[in-house]
């Protein structure tokens, strides 16, 4: 019986030990049939907008390395302005409902026109975070960048053109635009 008791409880630890000796961290999954992953420069957090830059990665292809350039940073340029014209729209439909006065629902689409066209201007001022060119297979170059513009200086780029308009800037209450340009960028950077 003493013999039964040392064989199983021998088996028992054998057992215990091959389950837990060995443990290999699983591969992740595979690839779909006919399919490769491949890694996208440029995509990580530190490219992506957040709290104090708007951010944009683009790319441009071409035989011609400069010209594969300005197509990046041309494609670059114009999503940054669409997110920041995006964003800017909401921060000024908040800032509109927030007044509590009809004169503000006039001038909303003047406030608009002016933040619309201070982006334009400001553009100027986009800053490289990075960039990467690749040569390809058939000759070609593929160029990457990142651009960013602090959404300070957009805030007071539209504060600047509103006070600059007489009729705005009487009814043009700084302190709460500041205030819903800046819940609005928190929350879009959480996104």
């Amino acid at each position: 019986m003493k013999k039964y008791l040392y064989g199983a409880t021998a088996l028992l630890l054998l057992a215990g030990t091959a389950s837990c000796g060995s443990s290999k961290k699983a591969a992740g999954t595979p690839a779909p049939v006919g399919m490769t992953e491949e890694v996208v420069p440029l995509s990580g957090p530190q490219y992506r907008s957040d709290a104090e830059y708007f951010r944009a990665v683009q790319n441009g292809v071409s035989t011609d390395r400069s010209t594969a350039q300005k197509i990046a940073m041309q494609n670059c340029r114009q999503e940054l302005a669409a997110n920041i014209q995006a964003e800017l729209q909401v921060v000024i439909e908040n800032y509109v409902k927030e007044q509590n006065t009809g004169v503000a629902a006039e001038n909303k689409s003047q406030y608009q026109e002016m933040a619309y066209t201070t982006v334009k201007q400001r553009l100027n001022d986009v800053q490289i975070v990075e960039e990467k060119i690749y040569r390809q297979e058939d000759g070609s170059y593929r160029f990457y960048v990142c651009l960013q513009m602090p959404k300070s200086a957009i805030e007071t780029a539209v504060e600047a053109a509103i006070a600059k308009d007489a009729k705005l800037n009487l009814e043009f209450d700084r302190e709460q635009f500041k205030k819903v340009f800046e819940e609005r960028m928190a929350a879009f950077s959480k996104q």
